[in-house]
């Protein structure tokens, strides 16, 4: 069993701009969570479409239960995923696909979201996001499930909040930002010089087929 959760965002921003605003995205007062970038692949296709692959780390905070039983107290671990994404400049399709590459002995989380103009109104972009997670710890399989779940839904709020507040200072600057909701803990990217060094070393050790270029 997996469970799936499917949702969509408007940015009241043209497609061009939205793709631009989303690799300036970090950091935003809505992302404290991730501590770093490394983009370790990047090319342009003859039929001009942008393929990127990059390494984020970030936070996950554990749930009390979850501290007790796979940490032993930890309220935190560092999280490692692959973000892989296709820009296709002619059809106007921006599709990103992200997926964890540590701690996949609990449960294995993956995104996709695929950002097209609003065909009702082109100056505005629709993204249609989908996350899997799949448990892979036997007798709990459907608890990380479920956890999995509530936290993306929120999360994910939180990540298209960002963006939405970066494309206001790129490209609204005469105007003031929107206003910050929702968010208690501070940005934490002053530790990003840290993380670089692990995130490379974990790209180098996984056999995941998603880090074959």
């Amino acid at each position: 069993m997996v469970k799936t959760y499917i949702g969509q965002w408007l940015y009241t921003f043209p497609w061009s701009q939205v793709v631009s605003g989303f690799w300036q995205k970090f950091p935003n007062p809505y992302t404290g969570h991730i501590l770093s970038e490394d983009t370790y692949y990047r090319t342009v296709t003859d039929d001009q479409k942008l393929i990127s692959k990059r390494v984020l780390a970030k936070t996950n905070k554990l749930p009390r239960w979850g501290e007790r039983i796979f940490y032993r107290g930890s309220a935190s671990t560092i999280g490692f995923i692959i973000e892989e994404s296709v820009c296709d400049l002619k059809e106007k399709i921006f599709t990103t696909n992200t997926v964890n590459i540590n701690m996949k002995s609990l449960m294995t989380v993956e995104e996709t979201c695929t950002y097209r103009p609003d065909k009702e109104d082109e100056t505005r972009t629709i993204c249609e996001k989908k996350v899997v997670a799949k448990g892979e710890l036997f007798g709990f399989k459907t608890t990380l499930e479920t956890f999995a779940m509530q936290r993306y839904k929120k999360n994910h709020e939180l990540a298209s909040l960002g963006l939405e507040f970066i494309l206001h200072k790129l490209y609204l600057p005469q105007l003031p930002p929107p206003p910050v909701v929702g968010i208690k803990t501070p940005d934490t990217r002053t530790f990003s010089r840290k993380l670089s060094d692990k995130a490379k070393h974990l790209l180098k050790s996984s056999s995941n087929d998603t880090l074959e270029c």
